[in-house]
């Protein structure tokens, strides 16, 4: 989740806390910090005034600009077809850095220079998606006068440091920016600040009253508020800044309110057209054989087990995932019905589990809501239509459902935090820590409220008292073991390997075993054709619902997650499980592999090692030789379409295929954003546990190796391997080595046939004479024209 610091500091005070301290701070007591920055990385970008607009005269679809921008007045060339004169634009300034390191210069197009530059936002790095309609193919402009001169950034909202934050499926508090700032709060002692509004609501008329009733215990509360005159338009810019920091999309003043509580409280909420919805609500579970159609227009089969908000006969939305085509918000809308409630979080993940529907609101739901929050949320949301959209606000509350849920009481001791975490705590600190965190400390009982759902017994709560007193204050302590162990075959083959690939410049990584139902059959060259997959029956979303057949496509993500950041040359591997059934579930050992572009360089003679094929080939040569086994590469047999048809190889191991390595397949490439990838994966199982040969030393020859080349004819369908293994199982004396150095076809050579050349090398220690080597070298032909139908080539 997104975190907006100067959006966070209205809520709590953290005024002068550098970013590295809350970065810190965070990791150590909190929740990991996946990354943090600007929104906007871009410096020299300031708000422009254009004066004039016209037609340049060397093109018929440039314009030739006079931007104001403060001190001094620019003659700028655009391209955008929205630009027009008197508007406020995003001017990028002679010497300006945009996003990637895109630097702006003064430049001549079309025979005019052109000053600098006027920039859409998606130059400024912001995605597509959170770019409305009007601006995706051209400059945004401000609809209001600004400052002219300012940042840019200033000016959007934009200008303050993001925190993502990986929050774990038990924080749900910490999905809402209150929620994060109660746990700032609480981590550097500062106050919280009051959410200050002024609501003023309208008189209900007769016609006002919306019956509102439950019928399942699915949903705990239920309001309905009723807002009239409400007019649709465009959100205002800080709104609409907030949210794309936060990493919604914005639409329209409307559905931005309910976005802004659901950051804002971690509360969602639906509008309904009253017009269309009636004034009559009922919340039960679907009926046998009942089906609707999703604001997506998509027509869904419901179940019994699912929740639907109805108009008293028929589904209007589907609770807690997602609302109805018939009574959504259109232009048209003029009173709104908004919807604040609460459901049962198993029921509303296993409905949108089942349909595939995963949205900020479900994933909220599925986490836990905080009820005791949720008349707050509806009334700083009516707040916000009172001001944001006119609206009149009705004083007619329409509820059914809890009010109010009692906060838990747990009891815990001084003593019983010293028993589990090892160190004697001040009751006083203690009392103080969990007081930060909003809790209610009464001698030794402590009463949690219901927005913290991950603390329910003692244990929960000593453990928010360890990560708050601090991880890195708990004594460090060795078990007490007689035991002698040592290491397995296996785990010793396994270190090695790693070792050995550390060593020649892969870097390790580990990834998740859970894959979606699309990734699960990519790459699956080592599966058993019978195997069946293995998934959860409750995934906690749809990217991690199977267990995985291959490492592949999991250090595909990871490529994907580098080359989007403009790392492009990589050497990575993993040592990790695949799962299958097949008549028992099965667990199998592999070792996988992506690299991709330059692999090593030497800048001061310009020489650059670039992955392919045969440096991919030349690591797994190396982790072979590790283990202490021979292995023969072959032509792939089975179509794997994420692989190169014509750079793939199997390999295989007593006659068994072990693994495959190659290029991925261009289409898969140019789909995945990859270019330069190459990948490995090998079938660890039948090979990790055998005992590693030992190396048998032998004197140096004093006398000079003898080498004699050869030419044959064969099959072009033969590989080379099988001509080296052959050679190799023909000799096994005095046949040190034995290399190709050309493969040749074409004129004086039949069109299904090929010509090798290899280099033979005989090492004794004692002089060979002519006859010898020529009688070896005749056996070893011989030995080609009997397994392989080669003849020497004249």
């Amino acid at each position: 989740m997104n975190v907006n610091l100067k959006w966070l500091n209205e809520l709590v005070d953290i005024q002068n806390i550098p970013i590295n301290d809350i970065v810190n701070t965070l990791s150590l007591h909190a929740v990991e910090v996946e990354g943090f920055g600007k929104l906007i990385e871009a410096n020299n970008i300031v708000v422009g005034h254009v004066l004039t607009k016209e037609l340049h005269p060397n093109s018929d679809h440039l314009s030739l600009l006079t931007v104001d921008v403060g001190n001094e007045i620019l003659e700028i060339v655009c391209g955008a077809p929205n630009v027009e004169a008197g508007q406020y634009v995003i001017v990028a300034l002679e010497g300006a850095v945009l996003p990637g390191g895109f630097k702006i210069k003064r430049s001549k197009i079309r025979g005019i220079y052109s000053n600098g530059m006027v920039c859409s936002l998606q130059e400024l790095g912001i995605e597509k998606k959170y770019v409305s309609e009007e601006y995706v193919d051209g400059i945004f402009y401000f609809k209001e006068p600004q400052e002219i001169g300012i940042d840019a950034t200033k000016a959007l909202y934009l200008d303050d440091f993001i925190i993502n934050i990986d929050i774990t499926p038990n924080r749900g508090d910490l999905l809402s920016m209150l929620g994060v700032a109660i746990e700032f709060s609480a981590l550097f002692n500062r106050p919280l600040k009051r959410l200050a509004y002024d609501l003023v609501k309208t008189k209900a008329t007769s016609g006002d009253k919306i019956k509102v009733e439950i019928k399942t215990d699915k949903c705990n509360t239920y309001y309905a508020q009723l807002i009239k005159d409400v007019k649709i338009k465009e959100s205002p810019q800080w709104l609409i800044s907030r949210l794309i920091a936060f990493g919604i999309r914005p639409i329209n003043n409307c559905v931005d309110i309910t976005n802004y509580i659901l950051a804002l409280f971690g509360q969602p909420l639906h509008a309904f057209d009253y017009d269309v919805l009636g004034n009559e609500i009922v919340i039960r579970n679907a009926n046998e054989n009942e089906s609707m159609t999703t604001l997506d227009g998509i027509k869904r089969d419901l179940l019994p087990s699912d929740i639907v908000i109805t108009d008293g006969k028929r589904p209007v939305a589907l609770a807690g995932v997602m609302g109805g085509l018939d009574t959504e918000i259109t232009e048209r809308t003029k009173n709104i019905v908004i919807e604040a409630a609460v459901f049962d979080p198993l029921t509303i993940r296993k409905t949108s589990s089942r349909l595939g529907l995963r949205s900020e609101s479900s994933y909220r739901f599925e986490r836990g809501v905080d009820l005791n929050r949720t008349k707050l949320a509806l009334d700083y949301a009516c707040y916000l239509f009172q001001t944001l959209a006119d609206g009149k606000v009705v004083d007619e509350v329409n509820f059914d459902g809890i009010v109010k849920l009692p906060d838990k009481e747990i009891v815990v001791t001084e003593k019983d935090v010293e028993n589990l975490l090892g160190i004697k705590i001040p009751q006083d600190t203690i009392n103080k820590l969990l007081t930060s965190l909003g809790f209610t400390v009464a001698g030794n009982k402590v009463y949690v409220p219901n927005r913290r759902s991950d603390i329910n017994i003692k244990e929960d709560l000593i453990e928010e008292i360890g990560r708050l007193y601090g991880y890195d204050k708990l004594l460090s302590t060795l078990p007490k073991d007689d035991m002698v162990g040592e290491f397995t075959i296996s785990q010793k083959n396994i270190r090695n390997i790693k070792m050995l690939l550390s060593n020649i410049g892969l870097n390790e990584v580990v990834t998740y075993s859970l894959v979606s139902k699309n990734k699960l059959n990519e790459f699956n060259l080592l599966v058993e054709e019978n195997a069946s997959s293995i998934s959860l029956l409750m995934p906690l979303s749809e990217e991690h619902e199977y267990f995985r057949y291959s490492l592949v496509p999991s250090l595909i993500d990871v490529c994907k997650y580098n080359f989007s950041r403009k790392n492009t040359n990589l050497a990575l591997f993993e040592i990790g499980n695949i799962y299958y059934k097949d008549e028992e579930t099965k667990e199998n050992l592999h070792l996988a592999g992506v690299m991709a572009n330059e692999f090593s360089n030497t800048l001061w003679d310009k020489k650059q090692e670039v992955v392919d094929f045969y440096l991919v080939k030349g690591v797994l040569d190396l982790v072979f030789s590790k283990l202490g086994i021979d292995v023969e590469y072959r032509a792939l047999t089975k179509d794997v379409k994420e692989l190169h048809p014509k750079r793939t190889a199997e390999i295989v191991y007593n006659d068994k295929i072990i693994g495959y390595l190659g290029a991925i397949h261009p289409q898969y490439a140019i789909e995945n954003d990859l270019e330069g990838v190459y990948v490995f994966e090998i079938n660890l199982e039948n090979i990790i546990n055998q005992e590693p040969k030992h190396i048998m030393y032998k004197k140096v020859s004093k006398l000079p190796s003898v080498e004699r080349d050869i030419a044959i004819v064969l099959k072009r369908d033969i590989p080379a391997s099988k001509v080296l293994s052959v050679i190799k199982n023909a000799e096994r004396n005095i046949l040190e080595d034995a290399v190709i150095f050309d493969v040749y076809e074409g004129e004086h050579v039949k069109e299904d046939e090929k010509s090798i050349a290899c280099k033979l090398k005989f090492t004794s220690s004692v002089a060979l004479t002519d006859e010898e080597i020529n009688s070896k070298v005749n056996r070893i032909v011989k030995s080609l024209e009997y397994h392989l139908g080669a003849t020497l080539r004249g």
